[in-house]
C-alpha cells in the first residue's frame, strides 16, 4: 500500500482504514463466500451517484467515513484523552447477474459474506478472540457495534445496480493530537 509520507507514522484512522479493508479482502469464494473481493476493496472511493464516473468492476466493496462526525468523551485532568466513536460505512454493490422478477438476489449474498467478515472483528468464544489477528482490528480498536444493513434496489441518478450499506460505530482511544 502506497504510503505517500515514509518518514511519519501512519495516522491512527489511516491504519484502522487499511487494517479494515485487509479483513473484507479476505472474503474469497475458496474460503465458502458467494463472492471474491481481493483487489476489489477500496478506501474513500464512493461507488454511488450520478457523478461517479468510473466504476470499478463489479462486487466491489468501499470504506468510507460517515459524513457527520460521532460522539466523543473526554478523559484526564486536562482533557489530554479523547474516547471517540467514530462512524465507517461500508457500502456494496454486485453486477446484478441474476436478475429475477424481484430484482436483483445478488446483493443479499454480497452483504452477507460482508457481515460474515465483519463479525470476526468481535467474535470470541469462552471470552478469548477467536480470530486473534482480526479482534478489535489488532487492538487498534477498543470497541465495535455492527447495524443491520441497508439493501437498496437500482436508483435512478443513484445506481444502476443494487446496493447495499452497513455503519459500522468503532471507538477509538485518542491520547494526543496526531495520533
Amino acid at each position: 500500500m502506497n504510503n505517500s509520507f515514509p518518514d511519519r507514522p501512519v495516522p491512527k484512522r489511516l491504519a484502522i482504514m487499511k487494517a479494515l479493508q485487509a479483513l473484507l479482502e479476505g472474503v474469497a469464494e475458496d474460503a465458502g463466500y458467494a463472492y471474491t473481493l481481493a483487489g476489489k476493496v477500496y478506501r474513500n472511493r464512493t461507488l454511488l451517484g450520478a457523478d461517479v464516473n468510473e466504476r470499478p468492476n463489479l462486487p466491489a466493496v468501499s470504506i468510507l467515513e460517515a459524513p457527520r462526525a460521532g460522539i466523543n468523551s473526554f478523559a484526564g485532568n486536562e482533557r489530554e484523552a479523547r474516547k471517540d466513536q467514530w462512524t465507517i460505512l461500508v457500502q456494496g454493490m454486485t453486477a446484478d447477474s441474476r436478475r429475477d422478477e424481484n430484482g436483483s438476489d445478488d446483493i443479499y449474498y454480497l452483504c452477507q459474506d460482508v457481515e460474515r467478515r465483519l463479525h470476526r472483528i468481535m467474535a470470541e468464544k469462552r471470552g478469548d478472540p477467536m480470530y486473534p489477528e482480526h479482534y478489535m482490528l489488532g487492538g487498534k480498536i477498543t470497541s465495535v457495534e455492527i447495524v443491520a444493513p441497508i439493501i437498496r434496489p437500482p436508483e435512478a441518478g443513484v445506481a444502476n445496480n443494487a446496493f447495499f450499506y452497513i455503519a459500522i460505530y468503532f471507538g477509538v482511544a485518542v491520547r494526543e493530537i496526531g495520533e
